[in-house]
């Protein structure tokens, strides 16, 4: 990883550990992957720099919020860029993924939730209720990380339920 990178993760992490753990009205972010950075370095920082501002405001905010990025037409977004989403995600951000025109390829890691057909606005708002009905996924500690991720993933999972009803919903009502 070399040392702007580096910085910036760091930079990340600090904003990510200053969320406030208070229980408030959930705040929802919602970023979109720049299309005119495709294959230039310096212009792709600029979706993850975008990522990191959204987290830190979110970190401005009374209680913890979630993110929703609208990515390429594979939900994808740059490298830096999808490392800072799934560091949010393994600190207790939930990240829903939405592909403009296609279908959300799913993450390796499975920490993303996958905003399917919804709109952008439709993903915010079940992004807000899940935070609201079953709280913020627990992060993940450096001295249990396996027994910590089986947890995240099991609350990250009533979040998707209800982000596969709500497309089947939509589905249903054409």
């Amino acid at each position: 990883m070399n040392p702007r990178a580096k910085f910036l993760l760091g930079f990340g992490l600090m904003l990510l550990n200053s969320l406030g753990l208070a229980s408030a009205a959930a705040e929802v972010c919602l970023v979109h992957a720049p299309t005119w950075s495709q294959g230039d370095p310096v212009k792709e920082g600029a979706a993850e720099f975008m990522i990191l501002i959204e987290l830190a405001r979110l970190g401005q905010q009374p209680g913890k919020g979630g993110l929703v990025g609208v990515g390429d037409r594979r939900g994808l977004f740059g490298p830096g860029a999808e490392q800072a989403m799934h560091q949010a995600a393994l600190h207790g951000v939930p990240v829903v993924k939405l592909a403009a025109g296609g279908q959300v390829l799913p993450a390796p890691h499975g920490l993303f939730l996958d905003g399917s057909t919804l709109s952008e606005q439709e993903a915010c708002s079940v992004l807000a209720r899940c935070l609201e009905k079953y709280g913020s996924p627990p992060a993940v500690s450096t001295t249990a990380p396996e027994a910590d991720l089986s947890r995240l993933r099991d609350h990250l999972r009533r979040f998707q339920d209800e982000f596969t009803l709500a497309a089947s919903t939509r589905l249903a009502a054409r």
